[in-house]
Protein backbone atom coordinates (compact mmCIF):
# COMPACT_ATOMS: atom_id res chain seq x y z
CA UNK A 1 0.00 0.00 0.00
CA UNK A 2 1.34 3.35 -0.62
CA UNK A 3 1.66 5.93 2.15
CA UNK A 4 0.27 8.91 3.29
CA UNK A 5 1.55 11.50 6.18
CA UNK A 6 -1.05 13.50 7.66
CA UNK A 7 1.04 16.29 9.89
CA UNK A 8 -1.33 17.37 12.16
CA UNK A 9 -1.29 19.58 15.31
CA UNK A 10 -2.50 18.48 18.87
CA UNK A 11 -3.06 21.81 19.81
CA UNK A 12 -6.79 21.42 20.18
CA UNK A 13 -8.68 18.43 19.02
CA UNK A 14 -10.04 20.41 15.65
CA UNK A 15 -6.81 19.53 13.49
CA UNK A 16 -6.73 16.18 14.93
CA UNK A 17 -10.42 15.23 13.76
CA UNK A 18 -10.18 16.57 10.57
CA UNK A 19 -7.23 14.52 10.23
CA UNK A 20 -8.74 11.42 11.32
CA UNK A 21 -11.94 12.24 9.19
CA UNK A 22 -9.33 11.89 5.87
CA UNK A 23 -7.81 8.45 7.52
CA UNK A 24 -10.88 7.05 7.51
CA UNK A 25 -12.44 7.86 4.03
CA UNK A 26 -8.46 7.06 2.98
CA UNK A 27 -7.44 4.16 5.18
CA UNK A 28 -8.78 1.09 2.60
CA UNK A 29 -6.54 1.86 0.64
CA UNK A 30 -3.33 3.34 2.19
CA UNK A 31 -1.06 3.20 4.88
CA UNK A 32 -2.29 6.67 6.83
CA UNK A 33 0.22 8.16 9.54
CA UNK A 34 -0.83 11.21 11.48
CA UNK A 35 1.98 13.44 13.21
CA UNK A 36 2.49 15.71 14.65
CA UNK A 37 6.54 17.47 14.92
CA UNK A 38 6.06 20.44 17.53
CA UNK A 39 7.85 20.53 20.57
CA UNK A 40 5.86 20.29 23.47
CA UNK A 41 6.45 23.90 24.84
CA UNK A 42 4.00 24.83 21.63
CA UNK A 43 1.25 22.16 23.21
CA UNK A 44 2.22 23.76 26.59
CA UNK A 45 1.55 27.29 25.45
CA UNK A 46 -1.61 26.17 23.78
CA UNK A 47 -3.03 24.74 26.86
CA UNK A 48 -2.42 27.62 28.99
CA UNK A 49 -3.64 30.32 26.83
CA UNK A 50 -6.85 28.62 26.02
CA UNK A 51 -7.89 28.04 29.66
CA UNK A 52 -6.47 31.01 31.45
CA UNK A 53 -5.86 33.82 29.00
CA UNK A 54 -7.74 33.92 25.98
CA UNK A 55 -7.41 37.49 25.52
CA UNK A 56 -3.64 36.23 24.69
CA UNK A 57 -4.87 34.35 22.17
CA UNK A 58 -7.24 36.62 20.44
CA UNK A 59 -4.29 38.79 20.55
CA UNK A 60 -2.22 36.33 18.88
CA UNK A 61 -5.00 35.12 16.10
CA UNK A 62 -5.40 38.68 14.84
CA UNK A 63 -1.28 39.72 15.00
CA UNK A 64 -0.41 36.69 12.56
CA UNK A 65 -3.65 37.54 10.40
CA UNK A 66 -1.50 39.27 7.42
CA UNK A 67 0.17 38.57 4.43
CA UNK A 68 3.34 40.02 5.98
CA UNK A 69 3.12 38.61 9.49
CA UNK A 70 2.16 35.49 8.66
CA UNK A 71 5.08 35.20 6.36
CA UNK A 72 7.28 36.40 9.24
CA UNK A 73 5.60 33.87 11.14
CA UNK A 74 6.30 31.02 8.93
CA UNK A 75 10.04 31.87 8.27
CA UNK A 76 10.73 31.61 11.99
CA UNK A 77 8.78 28.96 12.47
CA UNK A 78 10.36 26.69 9.37
CA UNK A 79 13.89 27.12 10.69
CA UNK A 80 12.95 25.66 14.10
CA UNK A 81 10.72 22.75 13.10
CA UNK A 82 13.02 21.81 9.81
CA UNK A 83 14.63 19.17 11.74
CA UNK A 84 11.44 17.55 13.28
CA UNK A 85 9.46 17.84 10.20
CA UNK A 86 12.23 16.11 7.68
CA UNK A 87 12.92 13.52 10.55
CA UNK A 88 9.22 12.76 10.40
CA UNK A 89 9.35 12.34 6.75
CA UNK A 90 12.21 10.18 6.36
CA UNK A 91 10.92 7.57 9.14
CA UNK A 92 7.79 7.59 7.25
CA UNK A 93 8.79 7.84 3.86
CA UNK A 94 5.41 8.51 2.70
CA UNK A 95 4.59 8.74 -1.27
CA UNK A 96 1.64 11.91 -0.17
CA UNK A 97 2.03 14.61 2.41
CA UNK A 98 -1.23 16.72 4.13
CA UNK A 99 -1.17 18.95 6.27
CA UNK A 100 -4.44 19.93 8.61
CA UNK A 101 -2.86 22.74 10.28
CA UNK A 102 -1.42 26.32 8.60
CA UNK A 103 1.63 26.56 10.59
CA UNK A 104 2.98 22.68 9.15
CA UNK A 105 2.54 24.08 5.82
CA UNK A 106 5.33 26.07 4.13
CA UNK A 107 7.39 24.64 7.51
CA UNK A 108 6.62 21.38 4.82
CA UNK A 109 7.84 22.40 2.01
CA UNK A 110 10.52 24.28 3.45
CA UNK A 111 11.81 21.28 5.22
CA UNK A 112 11.16 19.30 1.52
CA UNK A 113 13.43 21.20 -0.40
CA UNK A 114 16.12 21.66 2.07
CA UNK A 115 16.80 17.75 2.02
CA UNK A 116 15.15 17.15 -1.46
CA UNK A 117 12.21 15.64 -0.48
CA UNK A 118 10.06 15.67 -3.41
CA UNK A 119 6.52 14.28 -2.63
CA UNK A 120 2.80 15.61 -3.74
CA UNK A 121 1.65 18.20 -0.76
CA UNK A 122 -2.02 18.76 0.06
CA UNK A 123 -3.50 21.11 2.75
CA UNK A 124 -6.92 20.77 4.15
CA UNK A 125 -7.76 24.41 5.27
CA UNK A 126 -9.20 24.11 8.81
CA UNK A 127 -11.20 26.91 8.66
CA UNK A 128 -14.71 27.47 7.53
CA UNK A 129 -15.81 30.95 7.36
CA UNK A 130 -12.69 33.36 6.32
CA UNK A 131 -9.25 31.24 6.25
CA UNK A 132 -6.74 32.95 8.38
CA UNK A 133 -4.00 33.94 6.34
CA UNK A 134 -1.14 31.82 7.88
CA UNK A 135 -3.03 29.70 5.20
CA UNK A 136 -3.05 31.94 2.28
CA UNK A 137 1.00 32.56 1.88
CA UNK A 138 1.75 29.18 0.86
CA UNK A 139 0.16 28.68 -2.83
CA UNK A 140 3.56 25.56 -4.03
CA UNK A 141 1.10 22.85 -2.70
CA UNK A 142 0.00 20.52 -4.99
CA UNK A 143 -3.43 20.68 -4.77
CA UNK A 144 -5.49 22.46 -1.58
CA UNK A 145 -8.93 21.23 -0.82
CA UNK A 146 -11.43 24.20 0.73
CA UNK A 147 -14.04 22.52 2.67
CA UNK A 148 -16.52 25.19 2.39
CA UNK A 149 -17.26 27.73 -0.39
CA UNK A 150 -16.35 30.42 1.70
CA UNK A 151 -12.68 29.79 1.61
CA UNK A 152 -12.75 28.91 -1.97
CA UNK A 153 -13.85 31.84 -3.20
CA UNK A 154 -11.04 33.38 -0.65
CA UNK A 155 -8.15 31.22 -1.99
CA UNK A 156 -8.85 32.03 -5.64
CA UNK A 157 -9.06 35.86 -4.41
CA UNK A 158 -5.77 35.46 -2.97
CA UNK A 159 -3.94 34.11 -6.43
CA UNK A 160 -4.34 30.27 -5.75
CA UNK A 161 -3.95 28.78 -8.68
CA UNK A 162 -8.21 27.28 -10.27
CA UNK A 163 -6.84 23.81 -11.50
CA UNK A 164 -5.43 23.49 -8.03
CA UNK A 165 -7.98 23.81 -5.77
CA UNK A 166 -10.89 21.88 -5.06
CA UNK A 167 -13.98 22.75 -2.86
CA UNK A 168 -13.77 19.25 -1.03
CA UNK A 169 -16.87 19.98 1.70
CA UNK A 170 -15.64 19.20 5.33
CA UNK A 171 -14.75 15.79 5.54
CA UNK A 172 -16.17 14.15 9.10
CA UNK A 173 -14.86 11.06 10.80
CA UNK A 174 -16.61 7.73 9.28
CA UNK A 175 -18.60 7.37 13.13
CA UNK A 176 -20.75 10.20 12.01
CA UNK A 177 -21.75 8.97 8.55
CA UNK A 178 -22.35 5.60 10.16
CA UNK A 179 -24.52 6.72 13.12
CA UNK A 180 -27.77 5.07 13.12
CA UNK A 181 -30.82 7.01 13.80
CA UNK A 182 -33.15 3.95 14.44
CA UNK A 183 -31.26 3.00 17.34
CA UNK A 184 -31.94 6.39 19.40
CA UNK A 185 -34.57 4.77 21.58
CA UNK A 186 -32.16 2.06 21.94
CA UNK A 187 -29.21 4.40 23.17
CA UNK A 188 -31.94 6.33 25.42
CA UNK A 189 -33.12 3.88 27.46
CA UNK A 190 -29.58 2.62 27.98
CA UNK A 191 -29.06 6.10 29.61
CA UNK A 192 -31.98 5.37 31.41
CA UNK A 193 -32.99 8.66 29.74
CA UNK A 194 -37.01 8.82 28.20
CA UNK A 195 -36.98 8.72 24.61
CA UNK A 196 -40.37 10.71 24.50
CA UNK A 197 -38.58 13.60 26.19
CA UNK A 198 -36.74 16.79 24.64
CA UNK A 199 -33.51 15.76 24.66
CA UNK A 200 -29.91 18.07 24.62
CA UNK A 201 -26.65 16.88 23.66
CA UNK A 202 -24.33 19.13 25.44
CA UNK A 203 -20.48 19.64 25.39
CA UNK A 204 -19.34 19.95 28.40
CA UNK A 205 -15.34 19.82 28.26
CA UNK A 206 -12.85 20.59 30.99
CA UNK A 207 -13.05 24.86 30.43
CA UNK A 208 -15.81 27.02 32.00
CA UNK A 209 -16.80 23.57 34.25
CA UNK A 210 -18.68 25.75 36.59
CA UNK A 211 -20.93 28.03 34.30
CA UNK A 212 -21.57 24.98 32.33
CA UNK A 213 -22.73 22.95 35.06
CA UNK A 214 -25.32 26.23 35.77
CA UNK A 215 -26.75 25.74 32.11
CA UNK A 216 -27.76 22.44 32.38
CA UNK A 217 -28.93 22.92 35.79
CA UNK A 218 -31.34 25.37 34.14
CA UNK A 219 -32.06 22.97 31.50
CA UNK A 220 -33.31 20.11 33.46
CA UNK A 221 -35.70 22.58 35.54
CA UNK A 222 -37.57 22.63 32.32
CA UNK A 223 -40.20 20.33 31.81
CA UNK A 224 -39.85 17.45 29.38
CA UNK A 225 -36.20 18.45 28.81
CA UNK A 226 -33.40 15.85 29.21
CA UNK A 227 -29.78 16.28 29.04
CA UNK A 228 -26.41 14.13 27.49
CA UNK A 229 -24.04 15.67 29.09
CA UNK A 230 -20.47 15.13 27.33
CA UNK A 231 -18.36 15.66 30.55
CA UNK A 232 -15.10 14.86 28.89
CA UNK A 233 -12.18 14.64 31.28
CA UNK A 234 -13.92 16.59 33.48
CA UNK A 235 -14.72 14.37 36.77
CA UNK A 236 -15.90 16.97 38.79
CA UNK A 237 -19.04 17.58 35.93
CA UNK A 238 -19.13 13.59 36.09
CA UNK A 239 -19.63 13.34 39.92
CA UNK A 240 -21.47 16.08 39.76
CA UNK A 241 -24.09 15.16 37.75
CA UNK A 242 -23.87 11.37 38.58
CA UNK A 243 -27.33 9.51 39.60
CA UNK A 244 -29.57 12.61 39.10
CA UNK A 245 -32.63 11.95 37.17
CA UNK A 246 -33.02 13.47 33.20
CA UNK A 247 -29.41 13.64 32.98
CA UNK A 248 -26.42 11.55 31.91
CA UNK A 249 -22.99 12.82 32.30
CA UNK A 250 -20.70 10.77 29.95
CA UNK A 251 -16.41 10.29 30.75
CA UNK A 252 -14.46 10.76 27.42
CA UNK A 253 -14.76 8.96 24.43
CA UNK A 254 -13.78 8.25 21.15
CA UNK A 255 -17.38 7.03 19.55
CA UNK A 256 -19.43 9.93 20.51
CA UNK A 257 -21.64 9.93 17.16
CA UNK A 258 -24.38 7.61 18.98
CA UNK A 259 -24.71 9.79 21.51
CA UNK A 260 -25.34 13.18 19.37
CA UNK A 261 -27.47 11.21 16.77
CA UNK A 262 -29.28 9.90 20.24
CA UNK A 263 -30.32 13.89 20.84
CA UNK A 264 -32.80 16.24 19.12
CA UNK A 265 -30.19 19.53 19.14
CA UNK A 266 -26.56 19.79 19.95
CA UNK A 267 -25.25 22.53 21.86
CA UNK A 268 -21.49 23.09 22.43
CA UNK A 269 -18.65 25.67 21.72
CA UNK A 270 -18.71 26.74 17.82
CA UNK A 271 -16.19 24.68 16.77
CA UNK A 272 -16.64 23.97 13.17
CA UNK A 273 -15.30 20.28 13.62
CA UNK A 274 -18.47 19.77 16.28
CA UNK A 275 -20.69 22.04 13.61
CA UNK A 276 -19.83 19.61 10.94
CA UNK A 277 -20.50 16.65 12.72
CA UNK A 278 -23.70 17.35 14.12
CA UNK A 279 -24.87 18.78 10.61
CA UNK A 280 -23.60 15.60 9.49
CA UNK A 281 -26.14 13.46 11.66
CA UNK A 282 -28.66 15.69 10.56
CA UNK A 283 -29.32 17.63 13.72
CA UNK A 284 -29.26 21.46 14.43
CA UNK A 285 -26.48 22.71 16.55
CA UNK A 286 -26.95 25.51 19.19
CA UNK A 287 -23.55 27.96 19.68
CA UNK A 288 -23.22 28.62 23.40
CA UNK A 289 -19.22 29.74 22.99
CA UNK A 290 -16.69 30.38 20.96
CA UNK A 291 -13.12 31.16 20.97
CA UNK A 292 -12.43 35.06 20.45
CA UNK A 293 -10.63 36.38 17.11
CA UNK A 294 -10.75 33.18 16.06
CA UNK A 295 -14.43 31.68 15.63
CA UNK A 296 -16.65 34.60 16.01
CA UNK A 297 -16.73 33.93 12.19
CA UNK A 298 -18.35 30.41 12.78
CA UNK A 299 -21.23 31.82 14.26
CA UNK A 300 -21.78 34.30 11.12
CA UNK A 301 -21.85 30.88 9.28
CA UNK A 302 -24.36 28.64 11.39
CA UNK A 303 -27.09 31.37 10.69
CA UNK A 304 -26.38 32.27 7.05
CA UNK A 305 -26.86 28.42 6.34
CA UNK A 306 -29.51 27.92 9.07
CA UNK A 307 -27.33 25.26 10.51
CA UNK A 308 -29.14 26.14 14.14
CA UNK A 309 -28.56 28.88 16.55
CA UNK A 310 -26.40 31.26 18.51
CA UNK A 311 -27.46 31.55 22.31
CA UNK A 312 -24.25 33.11 23.99
CA UNK A 313 -25.86 33.63 27.32
CA UNK A 314 -27.71 31.01 29.84
CA UNK A 315 -31.07 33.02 29.86
CA UNK A 316 -30.83 32.68 26.01
CA UNK A 317 -29.89 29.11 25.79
CA UNK A 318 -32.71 27.92 28.59
CA UNK A 319 -34.89 30.23 26.64
CA UNK A 320 -34.63 28.36 23.02
CA UNK A 321 -34.60 24.98 24.61
CA UNK A 322 -38.47 26.18 26.36
CA UNK A 323 -39.72 26.78 23.19
CA UNK A 324 -38.03 23.93 20.30
CA UNK A 325 -39.21 21.89 23.24
CA UNK A 326 -42.97 23.58 22.87
CA UNK A 327 -42.48 23.80 19.45
CA UNK A 328 -41.56 20.79 17.30
CA UNK A 329 -42.18 22.53 14.25
CA UNK A 330 -39.48 25.02 14.51
CA UNK A 331 -37.23 22.41 15.35
CA UNK A 332 -38.46 20.54 12.31
CA UNK A 333 -37.66 23.40 9.74
CA UNK A 334 -34.51 23.71 11.29
CA UNK A 335 -34.03 20.32 10.33
CA UNK A 336 -34.89 21.02 6.82
CA UNK A 337 -32.51 23.84 6.37
CA UNK A 338 -29.52 21.33 8.14
CA UNK A 339 -30.20 18.56 5.36
CA UNK A 340 -29.91 20.97 2.63
CA UNK A 341 -26.42 21.71 3.86
CA UNK A 342 -25.40 17.91 5.16
CA UNK A 343 -26.39 16.81 1.41
CA UNK A 344 -24.49 19.64 -0.22
CA UNK A 345 -21.49 18.53 1.82
CA UNK A 346 -21.58 15.12 1.74
CA UNK A 347 -21.17 14.80 -1.82
CA UNK A 348 -18.53 17.50 -2.12
CA UNK A 349 -16.52 14.80 0.18
CA UNK A 350 -17.10 12.13 -1.52
CA UNK A 351 -14.62 13.22 -4.21
CA UNK A 352 -11.51 13.60 -1.92
CA UNK A 353 -10.65 9.50 -2.39
CA UNK A 354 -10.40 10.29 -5.88
CA UNK A 355 -8.68 13.69 -5.59
CA UNK A 356 -5.95 12.00 -3.75
CA UNK A 357 -5.81 9.13 -6.20
CA UNK A 358 -4.84 11.08 -8.82
CA UNK A 359 -1.94 12.33 -6.92
CA UNK A 360 -0.25 9.16 -7.76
Amino acid sequence: MKKILIFVSRTGGGHISLAEALRDMLADRYEVTLIDPQPSIIHWHYRTVSRHALWMWEAEFKLSDGRRRARAAHAVSSLILAERVARALRQTDPDLVISTYPFLTSEVTFAMRRWKLDRPFVMLFSDPNGVHYSWLTEKRATVTFAPTRETYRQALAAGFDPSRIHFTGWPVRGQFYHADPSAREETLMRLGLDPRRFTVFAQGGGEGAARFARTVESLLALENVQVILAAGTNEGLLKHFSGRPHVHAIPFTKQIAPYMMAADVVMGKAGPNMLFETVTLGKPFIATAYIPGQEEVNLEFIERYGLGWVALNGKAQRALIESLACDRGKLHAMCESVERYRQMNTEATHQIPQLVQNLF
